[in-house]
């Protein structure tokens, strides 16, 4: 059976389970399919720095099966070389999209522009624009900046929205920022490749990974050198020899005076995670 949710609020709003349901919960891809079955336009939320990695292939097949219109939105544009991305990506796999950074204000008018055209495709009194994406791409951010105030909860931590809210853009054009969706089994996997990739494109909070460690080590074999030269030290590309300089520099050691290698891996998956470490190979 369906999900009914029921909205409340004039400006910023939040979809609720029916009482009339007698589910006790509604998987985020359950909610992210109600958002695309209730939107007119699906804008999909990338990260900018992990392209391909931020796609939602099983999403997109759903938006195109029931005729959506579909917009690429990537975030996080002050994060990357422009030009870079340019030439090392093509693009044109994900027309129409616009490059867009909430703290720099980039694409903001670009994409306020794109969501007027594709609404006024339909001839209807209210428009909805459905926003989807994997946790941390910054949809809320992005949702902010778009409707000129702070309406959408916004976190750096994985996960944070935790309901389906709806957002007034303009006169008949209405936002829906539902929680980050991780598709395909991939919500509790323990399998390294999608632990590696959830944490490198931060869908899975540093604080929530079992192994810090062999997580740092495998973002490491992809981006040997980015980190030495972020914090200033030679590794020699050894992820032991990372921890062990950057925990005595840190003094974060254990009571024996070992260092605390769990601590310290998950000091680095925060930095990178907060955007403070340019990956180089990131638009793959």
């Amino acid at each position: 059976m369906r999900v009914k949710y029921n909205f409340s609020s004039k400006f910023t709003q939040k979809f609720h389970k029916s009482p009339m349901t007698n589910q006790h919960s509604v998987s985020f891809t359950n909610m992210a399919r109600d958002v695309i079955e209730q939107s007119d336009v699906i804008l999909e939320v990338l990260d900018a720095r992990f392209v391909d990695k931020t796609r939602n292939a099983e999403l997109e097949k759903e938006v195109r099966r029931k005729g959506k219109r579909l917009v690429f939105v990537l975030t996080k544009a002050d994060l990357i070389e422009i030009k870079e991305l340019k030439m090392n990506y093509d693009l044109t796999k994900i027309e129409p999209y616009v490059l867009f950074s909430a703290r720099g204000r980039v694409g903001r008018s670009r994409l306020r522009e794109l969501i007027a055209v594709e609404a006024s495709r339909f001839k209807k009194k209210k428009v909805i624009v459905g926003v989807i994406g994997y946790p941390n791409t910054g949809k809320s951010s992005l949702i902010n900046v778009l409707c000129a105030g702070r309406r959408a909860g916004i976190s750096p931590n994985a996960g944070f929205t935790r309901n389906i809210q709806k957002i007034k853009f303009r006169n008949g054009v209405y936002i829906l920022d539902s929680p980050g969706v991780i598709t395909g089994g991939e919500e509790n996997s323990i399998n390294e490749k999608i632990v590696k990739k959830q944490t490198e494109i931060g869908a899975r909070d540093y604080n929530k990974v079992k192994y810090p460690d062999f997580t740092l080590n495998e973002i490491m074999k992809e981006e040997p050198r980015v980190f030495d030269k972020f914090y200033g030290v030679n590794s020699h590309e050894d992820v032991d020899v990372l921890l062990q300089t950057l925990g005595e520099k840190w003094n974060f050691l254990k009571k024996k005076g070992e260092v605390d290698t769990e601590r310290t891996a998950r000091r680095i998956l925060r930095d990178w995670q907060e955007g403070k470490i340019i990956p180089h190979k990131g638009n793959s």
